[in-house]
């Protein structure tokens, strides 16, 4: 039956991993086979420990899901899974497939709940897993010998020296998604469970002393920042940070929060250090946006200020030395995979804009915040700008071509254009003209929502010059803004194939851009109308007197129900 299969894989599974704490290097001995059964121990354990039985039809028991549903067998499971991880983790640290699904496994274990991640505190081998992280937080790769010897002897002395020398060899993405599982499991709201609370604080200390020490060497200059030791060290401490600041699904996460606030300066003065290594600079971006996406709703006033300063900080270190000098260049294949590929050399961009994204839901979420402890909307909007303004130099039609890195870069703008369009028009007229080429750029782009992303932001640019003059200064200079706006949307949207899927957009875009100055837009529809034979001219031009009429034109701003409708019949004229 079922039950007794599921005992036979995991038999084997057991077989395999003796025969591995044996001899690690028996090359009879498959990893495919280990990621064979750690798949199937991905979908078997997180739904028939401990399950949730909704009942059968017939009300007849179910034997799986009582089999495993409490009692020693639950307690077993759960010590089995550990147990067979653990010497993964130490007797193959370098087959990445095993210890991605390693990492798998662990988490949605962690992720059921109170009551499993109980049974994994009550295992011994998590336990020796979380002696395993204190351990090695501050041991580098390529670390004497002597250090972990060391540390085992003045704070676990029973730990097998093996087990450790096999997790300290872990790569530090691996070991910060372990310790992201030790976080979870060990942090509890009772107060009276000293093991999780030790477990916590533990780990957590081992990474905060770590952390402490390098930066100390870094700034007494004892150390070399330059000296591939150190750039190994750091590179261990912003991974192990990163793995706390994924552990937003545990049971309080303020204490994470409190953690990782008084670390914050830290963090973003490692880039001063490392401005020239990208590698590390990615990890450092990729680390605050993780935090920023998880946590950000969970912060006060003080904390999210903490927070805006770090990142401030960060993306100004970063921009002044990547994005001014950034060569970009265009895919030169349109195979997918290729662009995929190439795409990677830009993560740490993306990596940037995400982290703009993250911090500017703040100001969403505390809208509604009675609270008064909550940010204010000047304070979210300022460091958004800021680091919109190092980004936009690099955004050109070359980067835009990359799928992620446009969806996103439009998702910030788009935002960022419909909640503050009086921000965006007070830009420096080279960024501004930077940003509004992108628009152009994105509204004959094939995705329609990023098409019509940029037709709202063009619109929410010629409404705010309708309301407020906001654009007054640089139309001074440079009186043709709109004008070249009105014109390519008329030549390359509105008069080819791809309006279909976003001829709304296009129409709500046109009719501001009209309101304008309806005496230059006559002037661009004369142009583009000199581009037709001479028969087809009186219609076009005839067509556009119809559709732009002056009072459609005086409403455009114009709130409640007359501008509704005003909307509403220019949308069905065009």
């Amino acid at each position: 039956n079922i039950v007794s299969s599921v005992q036979v894989i995991m038999s084997l599974a057991q077989f395999q991993a003796s025969k591995i704490a044996e001899n690690p290097n028996d090359t009879t001995l498959s990893p495919l086979l280990a990621v064979t059964f750690l798949w199937f121990l991905n979908r078997w354990a997180p739904t028939y420990i401990l399950p949730v039985d909704v009942g059968s039809s017939d009300g007849k028991p179910n034997k799986i899901l009582s089999t495993w549903g409490e009692g020693d067998n639950a307690s077993q499971a759960v010590a089995f899974c550990t147990t067979l991880c653990l010497h993964y983790q130490c007797y193959w640290p370098l087959e990445f497939d095993v210890q991605k699904s390693v990492s798998k496994l662990l988490f949605q274990l962690a992720k059921r709940g109170w009551k499993i991640r109980k049974l994994l505190l009550d295992s011994p081998s998590f336990q020796q897993m979380a002696t395993l992280h204190c351990l090695t937080a501050g041991l580098r790769h390529g670390a004497p010998p002597a250090e972990l010897e060391n540390q085992i002897r003045m704070n676990a002395s029973d730990c097998p020296i093996q087990m450790a020398k096999g997790y300290q060899r872990l790569p530090y993405n691996d070991r910060s998604q372990i310790l992201t599982v030790i976080l979870v499991v060990s942090c509890s709201n009772e107060n009276e469970n000293q093991t999780a609370n030790a477990i916590f604080n533990q780990c957590l200390e081992s990474v905060f002393n770590a952390f402490k020490q390098f930066i100390d060497a870094l700034a007494s200059k004892r150390i070399n920042a330059s000296d591939i030791n150190a750039k190994e060290m750091a590179s261990l401490c912003v991974a192990m940070y990163g793995g706390i600041s994924r552990s937003s699904e545990m049971d309080d996460p303020m204490k994470v929060v409190q953690f990782m606030t008084h670390s914050f300066q830290d963090l973003s003065g490692l880039m001063n250090f490392y401005t020239e290594d990208l590698t590390i600079c990615e990890s450092l971006l990729t680390l605050f946006r993780d935090y920023t996406e998880f946590f950000v709703v969970m912060l006060n006033r003080e904390q999210s200020l903490a927070l805006f300063r770090a990142a401030g900080s960060l993306l100004q270190t970063y921009s002044s030395n990547h994005c001014a000098s950034r060569v970009v260049v265009r895919p030169t294949t349109s195979s997918a995979e290729a662009i995929a590929d190439e795409e990677q050399s830009y993560t740490d961009i993306l990596c940037a804009i995400q982290l703009l994204i993250h911090l500017g839901t703040k100001d969403f979420l505390d809208t509604c915040n009675t609270n008064h402890d909550k940010i204010e909307s000047g304070d979210v909007t300022d460091i958004i700008f800021f680091g919109i303004q190092q980004i936009i130099p690099l955004m050109t039609q070359g980067l835009l071509q990359y799928p992620s890195l446009c969806t996103n870069y439009f998702s910030l703008i788009s935002f960022m254009m419909d909640t503050y369009p009086d921000k965006v028009c007070v830009l420096p007229f080279e960024l501004f003209n930077a940003l509004m080429e992108s628009l152009i750029f994105g509204m004959t782009h094939m995705d329609a929502s990023i098409a019509k992303s940029s037709l709202q932001g063009i619109s929410c640019i010629a409404k705010e010059q309708l309301q407020n003059q906001a654009l007054k200064m640089h139309l001074a200079n440079h009186p043709d803004i709109f004008d070249k706006c009105s014109y390519r949307l008329l030549q390359e949207v509105i008069f080819q194939k791809i309006v279909w899927d976003r001829l709304e957009a296009s129409g709500m875009a046109l009719l501001p851009l009209a309101a304008v100055d309806s005496s230059r837009f006559v002037t661009v529809v004369n142009t583009l109308s000199k581009q037709l034979p001479e028969e087809h001219q009186p219609r076009l031009l005839k067509g556009f007197e119809m559709l732009v009429q002056p009072q459609f034109l005086s409403k455009v701003v114009s709130g409640g129900y007359e501008g509704r409708m005003n909307r509403v019949k220019f949308k069905k004229d065009f």
